[in-house]
């Protein structure tokens, strides 16, 4: 095992699955899909259109409307620690998820989600079911259309002005007692430009995550945040979508939990 693989333990392993899923789809997929689901939104009519333009800015629901399968390239690197690796995701609509990623001196973390169960392997914890926060997190990347939605989200979300740089701010809120996500958009061309949220690692604490996106590329008729660094943990880490291919033929076992 190499130096790099030795400095990244468990829970870095957690947090680096958890913020790479901000470029899986559309810069934001923090927010927990099971989430506030049973309370009442309190969506301010300003956000809402922020939101809105976001959706329309990504391409649409027209854009995502014949998409059914889909395979996804990333990367990501790490600079301090001269680490690169790779990540594929696969997709079936509505939300099967099946992730490879490759981590130089550790080997291949993969995890799945079948519609009913969902699963993790890694050279660390070995095969296992994901029960609570843990499969709640992957759920949340099942949906790559996750950006055109962004309001069923959250629970609340209110514009809290302009940062120095220009950008609108809203404030969302995922769940009653949970902590602010802070988003930061762009009023031209309706982008989401930058994220700020906390983290909670249970017995770790908790641990504030930043992103920005450095920028976006077109993709068939799909807008995506092709280029995104993030900082957590003291850590910097360049992600960046490098492939998207939309209706493969994808191999339906890939989801299902190792025997």
């Amino acid at each position: 095992m190499d130096l790099a693989a030795k400095l990244i333990s468990p829970d870095k392993l957690s947090l680096m699955r958890k913020t790479f899923r901000i470029p899986v789809f559309y810069f934001l997929s923090i927010a927990s899909v099971l989430s506030g689901s049973l309370a009442v939104a309190e969506i301010e009519p300003a956000a809402q259109k922020i939101f809105d333009s976001y959706a329309i800015a990504l391409g649409g629901e027209e854009a995502y409307a014949d998409i059914e399968t889909a395979l996804m390239g990333m990367t990501m690197e790490m600079p301090a620690i001269g680490m690169s690796m790779q990540r594929e995701v696969s997709f079936k609509q509505p939300n099967k998820i099946y992730v490879v990623m490759d981590i130089p001196g550790m080997g291949q973390m993969k995890q799945g989600y079948d519609g009913e169960k969902g699963w993790s392997m890694d050279p660390i914890q070995g095969s296992r079911e994901l029960l609570g926060a843990e499969l709640e997190k992957l759920l949340t990347e099942t949906d790559f259309k996750e950006g055109l939605k962004l309001s069923e989200n959250y629970t609340s979300a209110k514009v809290k002005g302009r940062s120095d740089d220009g950008l609108t701010i809203v404030e969302c809120i995922t769940d009653q007692g949970s902590h602010p996500e802070t988003l930061y958009f762009e009023e031209e061309t309706g982008l989401m430009q930058k994220m700020e949220t906390i983290e909670d690692m249970g017995d770790q604490g908790v641990v504030p995550v930043s992103a920005k996106v450095v920028s976006y590329e077109k993709m068939g008729d799909l807008l995506m945040p092709v280029h995104i660094e993030a900082q957590m943990m003291g850590m910097s880490m360049v992600m960046k979508i490098t492939s998207f291919e939309p209706n493969v033929p994808v191999d339906e076992t890939l989801f299902n939990m190792p025997e």
